[in-house]
């Protein structure tokens, strides 16, 4: 845990308590740890994400309309194609 908080620069904050940072960002759903030898373990790659986009969870939001996903998904991939 001392290492996830240190990788997203929560020490450097000046906060009391880093450790109930992180255990915010597991209860709200943006981190999933792993108990490793009883102590807390990240992925590197959810880490990236929470200091990329904040505490959101991944896939909150408005479900798109069938239709209109499809149709991004279809200018997608002809952008990719052109390139």
């Amino acid at each position: 845990m001392h290492e996830a908080i240190a990788y997203l620069g929560l020490d450097r904050l000046g906060l009391a308590r880093p450790d109930k940072t992180i255990y915010r960002l597991v209860r709200k759903g943006a981190l999933h740890p792993r108990k490793i030898a009883g102590r807390f373990a990240f992925d590197k790659a959810e880490l990236d994400l929470v200091a990329a986009n904040g505490n959101q969870k991944r896939g909150r939001g408005r479900p798109r309309k069938l239709e209109t996903a499809q149709i991004l998904h279809k200018e997608k991939c002809d952008n990719s194609r052109i390139k």
